[in-house]
């Protein structure tokens, strides 16, 4: 199981609008390597809407709706592997990415 999503939800929790997009893409990276071991059904979606959001992020001309949609289905899926994940620490992580993601 990966190393816990400490850092990303601090992130969150200090206002995913008000962040940098250069510290949005730091962000994804360490999500995608927390998540890169992980064999739980679902994680595939959302390795692939981190991969989109890392796209529209870095992009000449941000499309805030298009952000949006993708930290919403991140949101729900981040919701839907959170109760699967063996560690109890790391699933209550994942559940609170997901809230402050739906938050955002």
């Amino acid at each position: 199981m990966p190393a816990r999503f400490t850092t990303l939800n601090n992130a969150i929790s200090k206002g995913l609008s008000s962040m940098a997009a250069k510290s949005a893409v730091s962000q994804i990276e360490y999500w995608e390597e927390q998540l890169k071991d992980v064999d739980v059904t679902g994680v595939k979606g959302i390795q692939g809407d981190l991969h989109s959001l890392k796209s529209k992020l870095t992009a000449n001309d941000i499309d805030g709706e298009a952000v949006k949609k993708v930290l919403a289905s991140l949101a729900e899926k981040t919701k839907n592997i959170s109760g699967r994940v063996e560690d109890e620490k790391v699933s209550e992580q994942l559940a609170g990415v997901a809230e402050g993601l739906e938050q955002a």
